[in-house]
């Protein structure tokens, strides 16, 4: 996966081309019981925030903001049908563990709010805080599990993450065309990111306990993945942060 696409075709033409990819059966292969009750909540959670997603393909189709057309609102279309498919597999897992589904959820409420503050740049600097939460908390969740259908699953979601990581990103760099730009993305990412972290690592505190991640792991991980998207944005030569993103992915 290269850091940048050359136009909205090349990312239109990347998520069509796994847009037709039917959910696996997640049978039984373990004993899943053995995991605590509190993964599926967590999971459930995750789920919920997956779900959803039309008003900023609406909003993305109308939008007149620069360097955007209409193949980046069929990109998006297809990123958000893309985070659709993680909710149903999310949702397969939680059934997995025997878990329930959630209909409401404060930090769910938190993200969607934040989504609607203001326009369209904002909304995906939101998605992109959500991404690399999800990246990297989905990440570590599999490092405490066995080899298992679960795992594997999450490590497919992870690898889609990484993708919408770099599409995100793209697009805010095309918005980013000034040093004043780059100072406000800056000062807002990192607020915004950090208030990411605290927030869902309260709302998962106890599977985060229970699985024995550690709270300084999972902050120190979203933080090396805030800083190479940040990096990914505001970088002069993007494609110069290969050695970064192998370094930070090298853990993912």
């Amino acid at each position: 996966m290269t850091l940048q696409r050359n136009s909205w075709q090349e990312w239109e033409d990347v998520f069509r081309a796994r847009s037709g990819r039917k959910l696996p059966k997640l049978e039984v292969d373990i004993d899943y019981s053995q995991f605590p009750a509190s993964l599926a909540k967590s999971l459930a959670i995750f789920q919920l925030g997956e779900s959803g997603g039309g008003t900023i393909v609406e909003q993305t189709r109308m939008s007149t903001l620069p360097h955007i057309d209409e193949h980046y609102g069929n990109a998006m279309s297809l990123f958000v049908a893309e985070e659709n498919r993680h909710a149903n597999l999310l949702g397969l897992c939680v059934r997995l563990l025997n878990g329930k589904l959630i209909r409401d959820n404060w930090t769910a409420r938190l993200f969607v709010f934040g989504r609607r503050l203001i326009g369209l740049r904002l909304k995906v600097m939101v998605l992109l805080a959500a991404e690399v939460v999800g990246l990297c908390y989905y990440h570590l969740l599999g490092s405490r599990m066995p080899p298992c259908r679960l795992r594997e699953t999450l490590a497919d979601i992870v690898e889609d993450e990484r993708t919408h990581l770099y599409f995100h990103c793209d697009f805010l760099r095309s918005q980013i065309t000034t040093k004043w730009h780059r100072r406000v993305f800056v000062a807002v990412w990192r607020s915004l990111m950090l208030a990411a972290a605290v927030v869902v690592m309260i709302d998962h505190r106890a599977a985060i306990r229970d699985l024995d991640i550690g709270r300084r792991n999972v902050f120190d991980r979203w933080m090396s993945f805030s800083r190479l998207a940040e990096t990914l944005v505001v970088s002069d030569s993007p494609n110069h942060c290969a050695e970064q993103t192998v370094r930070t992915f090298s853990g993912c």
